[in-house]
């Protein structure tokens, strides 16, 4: 006995391929009035042609989910389709079905066959006997041409081959009944490549172990004996309790019929024992039932705040543990309790939805609540201008913590009077339509639409799609509206190029030191309005200070075009200070030497190259020696940083380099990590205004490292996010300052970014070090 499985990938695609065989066909090819493909719905092959009436039709390709009906000739719409998956469906042809074109109902229209459907003459099952059957009993089918059937198909997908029947002949099959078989109709099979499947008219009634009646085991106690009268008993394989363990039974005949006994273990909990045949169908024996609260009534129930005391009247209260509001995980735990009565507190982010009363045995109890909601009354104005304030009328607004506006734009409310709230409109993501006030706990409610007029200056209607990759040091184009009424683009309040196209395309010069959250400003002649748009800052800059050709020659002086200077003021535009690099860009001729002197003529530093005439760059570290001796020499009136001279080589650029940290320090300060007590670090919410979510990296940066510093960390709510962290030397960063790398994953953001009103947003605990900066990057 064998399980039957579903076609597999690679079957399917041999049945497409080589379905001439046993199925038809269904190429467009070059006939124009053939109706294969409606809509995104091809039908590709269907099959088997010729089928047993009775038998089941198969039909192949693409969108077959979306077909509402089969139309075979001599047949009334078959809408009892079987979905197998959206490239396969199956039916059953009727016995009234005769040959010709069949056809696919579809929302789009009807698909025609190109070949006909014809049939086998005749395979049928006519009878089963007994209906109803134990197994491992014999079982009669009879019906015609039956020496063909190969396999006979037992719910679920239980299979008997052919060599394991009892009898066969053309009009007779014996077979004995798998022990796994379920309550089910029969199939037989012609164990074709492609198999003819009749189903049975009726279904085959396996039996199953029973019992008199449930037994109610309320009261009893581990340990017990239980024992249940029932019939077919032999058939139970195991005994399961309601948590799923199984338990040691055993089976007897007695005068009154048979038995079957177990011991009630001691995890005993409330729910229904089964016993279980080999088919896997679980029948009940008996029902534990534990005491549990009940007639419980809260008052209030509806309109409850954060903070609100529920009072919970019922019997049984005392065997409450505690109590787990809908919409936060953590229990509470009652604040009084009695055998009739508990009072609880409502944590702030709890929601409406079932209040659940927990109970030593692992059952619960639950009772309906309703939170208050912000009520609407009126807009001040129906219809304002983008970017206007909004004033909104009605009840318990002080409810609401943020606003979403139709198009996705947000507005946080930092605070608010109960029946008025005034909050500034976002400039960008906003449309006309319904706003959606959030309540701090997560619950929403909509409210009427409001109408948001254009502005008559130059704006963007739609800005760049969330997850859309913006680079700084690229020119950024975008769709504007008014946009001949531009005068002006402002990035991080300094003035950029731009370029306004005849279709209202803008193009802008970004900065490459944009970065989150940069401030883009459109100047019009009639208004100004502002965007926050998410910039990837190039991380490498380079500046030009000098780009014309000065060959060096042999120590070549100003008036012959050797010797040059670079300015003070083009240095700093372009990014000079320590840490950066004077870059040279060099085409050597002969041996070279560049000599970098200060406005003195103070030499600073000599390059001397045995170089080739390849181009090459030459790199000086700016240092804060260098940087002093070029910006504050002891002639302060002198505009000039640097002098450059030497010989055997043409220098043709000189620029400044230097690179940006994408690292944001979240907090800085000085915090002493001793004797394992808990420092809160930082605002509640300094992770989520900084933007802090999954893939970034979290540092903790630490000074006057003892001899066995050890930290760990947790969010603001204590919940751990590194065990026991070690700082140790290899961990120290240039600055001999000890470093602890967290990579943010998708719970640790969580953490992190879930404002519980607890004051915090980190709280470090260890020993033997300094706490003196928190950053992400």
């Amino acid at each position: 006995m064998n399980k039957t499985y579903k076609l597999s990938a690679l079957w399917m695609m041999c049945l497409v391929l080589f379905g001439c065989l046993s199925f038809t066909a269904c190429d467009n090819g070059d006939d124009e009035d053939t109706n294969q493909y409606i809509g995104g719905i091809n039908l590709n092959v269907f099959g088997p042609s010729p089928v047993a009436r009775g038998g089941e039709l198969r039909f192949l390709g693409s969108g077959m989910d979306k077909v509402t009906a089969v139309i075979i000739p001599g047949c009334e719409d078959i809408t009892d389709i079987k979905v197998i998956s959206s490239t396969e469906i199956r039916v059953a042809v009727p016995q009234t079905a005769e040959p010709g074109l069949v056809v696919l109902k579809t929302p789009k229209g009807e698909i025609t066959t190109k070949t006909k459907l014809t049939f086998t003459e005749p395979i049928a099952l006519e009878a089963m006997s007994p209906v109803q059957i134990k197994p491992g009993a014999e079982l009669t089918i009879s019906g015609e041409y039956l020496n063909l059937i190969q396999e006979i198909i037992f719910a679920d997908e239980v299979t008997v081959v052919a060599e394991d029947f009892v009898s066969q002949s053309r009009k007779e099959i014996k077979v004995i009944v798998p022990a796994e078989a379920q309550t089910g109709k029969i199939i037989l099979s012609d164990g074709a490549e492609i198999p003819n499947w009749i189903y049975s008219d009726g279904e085959l009634t396996i039996t199953l172990p029973s019992v008199e009646a449930p037994l109610d085991l309320t009261g009893k106690k581990p340990g017990e004996v239980i024992t249940a009268l029932g019939k077919d008993l032999d058939l139970v394989k195991k005994v399961q309790m309601p948590n799923g363990d199984e338990v040691e039974f055993e089976v007897k005949s007695t005068e009154e019929g048979e038995t079957i006994s177990f011991i009630l273990p001691d995890n005993m909990t409330d729910g229904s024992v089964v016993m279980i045949p080999a088919s896997g169908v679980r029948v009940a024996v008996a029902t534990i039932g534990m005491a549990l609260p009940s007639d419980v009534k809260a008052t209030p129930a509806t309109e409850l705040r954060g903070g609100d005391v529920i009072t919970l009247q019922g019997i049984n209260m005392e065997l409450i543990t505690d109590i787990v509001f809908p919409g936060v995980e953590e229990a509470v735990t009652p604040d009084s309790q009695s055998a009739t009565e508990v009072k609880v507190t409502m944590p702030a982010a709890a929601i409406s939805g079932n209040l659940l009363l927990n109970t030593g045995s692992g059952a619960s109890v639950g009772v309906a609540i309703e939170t208050q909601k912000p009520e609407f009354g009126s807009y001040g104005n129906e219809e304002v201008a983008l970017g206007a304030d909004v004033i909104i009328k009605g009840k318990n607004l002080d409810l609401v913590a943020k606003i979403v506006f139709t198009g996705g734009g947000e507005v946080e409310v930092k605070s608010g009077a109960p029946t008025e709230l005034t909050v500034a409109m976002p400039t960008m993501n906003v449309e006309t339509g319904i706003l959606t006030l959030h309540m701090a706990n997560g619950e929403t409610v909509e409210i009427p639409k409001l109408t948001i007029n254009a502005p008559e200056f130059c704006y963007i209607p739609v800005l760049p799609g969330e997850g859309t990759e913006l680079k700084g040091g690229e020119v950024f184009d975008i769709q504007v509206e008014n946009g001949d009424k531009l005068t002006g683009v402002q990035v991080n309040g300094q003035n950029v190029q731009y370029i306004v196209s005849a279709n209202s395309k803008l193009y802008i010069n970004i900065p490459q030191a944009a970065s989150k959250a940069t401030k883009v400003t459109l100047i019009s002649s009639n208004g100004t309005i502002d965007y926050s748009i998410d910039f990837i800052p190039a991380t490498e800059i380079e500046n030009i200070v000098m780009d014309e050709m000065r060959d060096l020659g042999s120590w070549a002086g100003e008036d012959a075009g050797g010797a040059f200077r670079l300015y003070k003021e083009d240095l700093v535009k372009a990014g000079f200070a320590v840490g950066a690099k004077l870059r040279f860009n060099v085409n050597a001729y002969a041996y070279t030497q560049i000599q970098i002197s200060n406005a003195n003529w103070g030499t600073y530093t000599t390059l001397k190259y045995d170089a080739t005439e390849q181009p090459f760059v030459a790199e000086v570290d700016v240092t804060q020696e260098l940087y002093d001796n070029i910006m504050n020499t002891s002639d302060g009136w002198s505009d000039t940083g640097f002098i450059i001279q030497g010989e055997g080589c043409i220098i043709n650029k000189v620029s400044v380099w230097y690179q940006i940290s994408l690292e944001t320090t979240l907090w800085k300060g000085s915090i002493d990590i001793a004797g394992w007590s808990g420092v809160e670090v930082g605002a509640e919410t300094m992770f989520i205004d900084a933007g802090l979510k999954e893939g970034m990296t979290l540092r903790c940066y630490f000074t006057n490292i003892g001899a066995e510093p050890k930290v760990k960390l947790n969010s603001g709510h204590w919940e751990q996010i590194t065990n026991g962290a070690v700082l140790e030397e290899s961990m120290y960063a240039p600055d001999a300052n000890g470093v602890i790398t967290v990579t943010v994953d998708k719970d640790t953001a969580s953490m992190l970014t879930s404002a519980q009103g607890w004051g915090s947003g980190l709280i470090i605990l260890g020993q033997d070090c300094t706490l003196t900066k928190i950053t992400i990057e």
